[in-house]
């Protein structure tokens, strides 16, 4: 590898490009020593800037973070020190911190933040509670049989309003419709028609239609809207709840499926819509696939394999792009649009246990978030392989207590799992508009 000499110290020259107006600093080639790292080329921006405050930058080459010193990557990647190397700099994010916590007596499920001021919680107890910011619990909400698996909150968008404001899914094969109805909160409907536990549940972003993954092997279609009289799901024997806790829930009204996906061979762990083409879900399960169905006409219309059963999947509308939680301790991002049905686009490993809880930042076509069995959350950015940050739990009760469940809304970040705390973490992004997506 060619050098660029200056007394005894390698040089070479950089450009450095911004796409933030803000930071942007003048385009002309700078030598500077090849031995500078992250910190080093950050004083180098904020002294060009004028900052009397330095601000952190992070630096890509070609899309990905310089996480070593120039020279490293000059040579790893078989470069000259004659070229002149481009570096975009981006605001570096601030590391999360926990800003609140509610206890619960049992395990959490799932999460969900209706808003920013309201988070809804699944737990092994049975019982969905709705939380405000004020660590208040609203509900109590009792309809379940056994452990809660999942909860999903309705679309985030106030302009799309439905009766319906959570759906939950538990242990005893139902999904649970609730709503306020006098002031309170309570079940509008039962959804009948699994034959095993539902292990998660999605709603579409129009509010119109949710849909239930189960441990049956089946993914079943619903409409959300309430019913005005009991529907004929045409239950067969297994899928009707025990004739004394029938009873006990006999005046919820039924709802029946307007489908059902059959195709995963085992349970069915995780379930999410497209947010792009509404018709669109992706699955993963117990037979190491992520499917994409088009629910509409009832198909799968493409299976991506892998060799670790699948415990989450999420979809971002900003990379389009699948991310998925796996029982290898990986993350895996696939491209739904490709042809290639066993290429994985991306394999991030740095959990030391299971993965089974995802989320893509909702503004970001880079961010992303893992919760794992060794209960930690970890902060990704796609551009790298390493995790921008690993997230410790700030109370020792919680300190190594597995992680079950995951939830980015906004600027906050929402994480439960066997310690029974509901943890709420304060996240600063510095890609708040989410306006570029990421390119394929």
């Amino acid at each position: 590898m060619d050098s660029v000499e200056s007394g005894s110290e390698a040089q070479v020259q950089i450009r450095l490009v911004a796409k933030q107006e803000k930071y942007k600093v003048p385009d002309a080639p700078i030598v500077v020593p090849q031995q500078l790292q992250r910190y080093g080329l950050s004083e180098i921006v904020n002294h060009l800037l004028g900052h009397e405050k330095p601000v952190p930058f992070d630096f890509l080459v070609d899309g990905q973070f310089l996480r070593e010193s120039i020279a490293k990557y000059l040579k790893e990647n078989s470069l000259s020190a004659e070229n002149i190397l481009t570096l975009e700099y981006v605001e570096s994010m601030l590391p999360p911190t926990e800003i609140a916590s509610y206890s619960h007596d049992d395990w959490i499920s799932s999460v969900s933040a209706a808003s920013s001021d309201r988070f809804v919680v699944g737990s092994y107890d049975g019982i969905v509670r709705v939380w405000n910011a004020q660590s208040e619990c609203e509900s109590e909400l009792r309809g379940h049989e056994s452990a809660v698996k999942c909860v999903a909150a309705t679309s985030r968008d106030p302009t799309k309003k439905s009766k319906v404001e959570l759906v939950s899914g538990s242990q005893d094969r139902t999904a649970i419709g609730w709503g306020t109805k006098g002031g309170q909160r309570k079940a509008l409907y039962a959804a009948r028609g699994h034959t095993d536990s539902i292990e998660a549940v999605a709603v579409n972003p129009a509010n119109t239609h949710f849909v239930t993954a189960s441990a049956d092997a089946t993914i079943r279609f619903w409409s959300l809207a309430v019913p005005k009289e009991s529907e004929d799901a045409q239950l067969d024997e297994q899928s009707v709840a025990p004739p004394e806790k029938k009873r006990k829930g006999a005046s919820t009204i039924t709802k029946a499926a307007i489908g059902t996906l059959s195709g995963h061979v085992g349970a069915v762990t995780s379930v999410c819509f497209d947010a792009d083409r509404e018709s669109h879900v992706y699955s993963g399960g117990w037979d190491h696939s992520v499917r994409t169905w088009d629910v509409a006409m009832g198909v799968n219309v493409a299976t991506n394999l892998c060799d670790k059963v699948v415990l989450d999947v999420d979809y971002s509308t900003h990379s389009r792009l699948v991310a998925t939680g796996h029982a290898d301790r990986s993350v895996r991002l696939w491209d739904p649009r490709s042809s290639d049905n066993t290429v994985v686009k991306l394999r991030l490993t740095s959990h030391s246990g299971f993965v089974p809880s995802v989320a893509w930042a909702p503004s970001s076509a880079f961010m992303l978030a893992s919760a794992s069995h060794d209960g930690t959350i970890k902060i990704w950015d796609i551009r790298s392989r390493t995790p921008l940050y690993t997230v410790h739990a700030a109370s020792a009760d919680d300190s190594g207590k597995k992680l079950l469940a995951l939830d980015w809304h906004q600027s906050l970040l929402l994480a439960g799992g066997e310690s029974g705390s509901l943890r709420i973490h304060s996240v600063n992004s510095q890609y708040e508009d989410g306006s570029d997506r990421a390119q394929s």
